[in-house]
């Protein structure tokens, strides 16, 4: 700012008064063909992409910790069978001490129970390492110490499966990240192929100031404007030979490639849905009939026992029905184990569960202490 004093023609006393100057500068992209909101836009969805590969992690993290937490409930309730074996074939050797003692049972009946007692045993702590391995897993992922981590209590039977419902709409593959991530992609490839589509037609940068030099915006499409185009940088792509038309086809590349990669992400749900939905219905199908199979050897085995202890049965059948139970209900924690992996699968599948809540919040355990 400065002041200056100024006298007209005599007339009356001077008159004093304030001049201002201003003196803006601002460097414009005048953006006609709308090339950097096309840039702007692919580059938001860009920032979409991102945010869904943060979701892919998450879910994937979620997934992992429910299948950890799956795989030490199996290993408690196959240290269960084990220890319930255990003790069973325990019950036995004792009795067949008592009669050997009393001279009604052989030498090679006791050695025969005391090597079935041995290898039950001998099969507890490999399952307890299994059990501290998914335990020290599994409070990794929840960024907890090892050593100070445990889980009381809990048994796959307790876990409820949600139930899957007919005819649940295709709309839930779109909770998928990779679903959404592939068609942010595909946005973005449409936003620039746009952005460089634009890149064909000129793009002026002015350089603005106060005065008569802002006059070239106004003149830039009339008379001599070739003059304020070279004086203004106006670019002349034109120049630029195959450059832009090379730039032009690799955007138009690159959605095609999007596009492609949309269509296998689809195609990709609907298989994994596919497949985790079989798995959970075979898995929980198998779990119906292997509880009865348990039911029904764990019923030849008491019975069993109870002849041999009254002498109507030999020690061969008891061993038969003790095994044939230890493994039914050993198979039955894997085929628990399985439908469990199967139903999370499917969680994972439909990118987040099928039910309002989601199936994590309803994949708890009843009655756990």
């Amino acid at each position: 700012m400065r002041e200056a004093a100024s006298t007209f023609g005599g007339i009356g006393s001077p008159t004093t008064f304030s001049q201002f100057s201003l003196g803006l500068t601002a460097s414009y992209m005048v953006d006609f063909w709308g090339k950097s909101r096309a840039t702007l836009y692919a580059a938001e969805e860009s920032a979409t992409v991102a945010r869904y590969n943060r979701e892919v992690v998450t879910l994937t993290t979620i997934v992992t910790v429910a299948n950890t937490y799956f795989q030490v409930l199996a290993a408690q309730d196959q240290l269960r069978v084990a220890r319930r074996n255990l003790a069973a074939a325990q019950r036995i050797l004792d009795l067949i001490k008592k009669q050997f003692a009393g001279g009604t049972a052989s030498q090679l009946d006791l050695s025969q129970q005391e090597a079935l007692v041995a290898t039950q045993r001998a099969s507890i702590p490999p399952l307890e390492v299994t059990l501290r391995q998914n335990i020290a897993a599994l409070a990794l992922l929840v960024a907890r110490a090892p050593a100070n981590f445990n889980i009381k209590g809990g048994t796959t039977t307790q876990i409820k499966v949600p139930r899957v419902t007919a005819s649940m709409p295709s709309e839930l593959l779109y909770q998928r990240p990779d679903i959404r991530q592939a068609e942010a992609q595909l946005a973005s490839s449409n936003f620039s192929v746009e952005a460089a589509r634009a890149a064909f037609f000129p793009q002026i940068q002015l350089t603005a100031q106060t005065g008569v030099q802002s006059a070239a915006l106004a003149s830039l499409f009339g008379p001599g404007a070739w003059f304020y185009t070279l004086s203004s940088s106006l670019t002349q792509p034109l120049l630029d030979g195959f450059l832009l038309e090379g730039q032009l086809k690799l955007a138009k590349g690159v959605q095609l490639q999007f596009l492609q990669a949309y269509r296998k992400a689809v195609l990709s749900a609907f298989v994994d849905v596919e497949n985790a939905l079989v798995a959970l219905a075979k898995f929980t199908l198998q779990e119906k009939l292997q509880t009865d199979v348990v039911n029904a050897s764990r019923k030849a085995f008491d019975v069993s026992e109870a002849q041999y202890r009254g002498g109507t049965v030999n020690l061969l059948t008891v061993l038969q029905t003790q095994q044939t139970l230890f493994t039914a209900e050993n198979t039955l924690v894997q085929v628990r184990l399985s439908k469990l992996l199967a139903a999370s699968s499917l969680f994972q599948a439909l990118g987040g569960g099928w039910t309002p809540d989601g199936m994590l919040a309803s994949l708890q355990p009843q009655g756990q202490n």
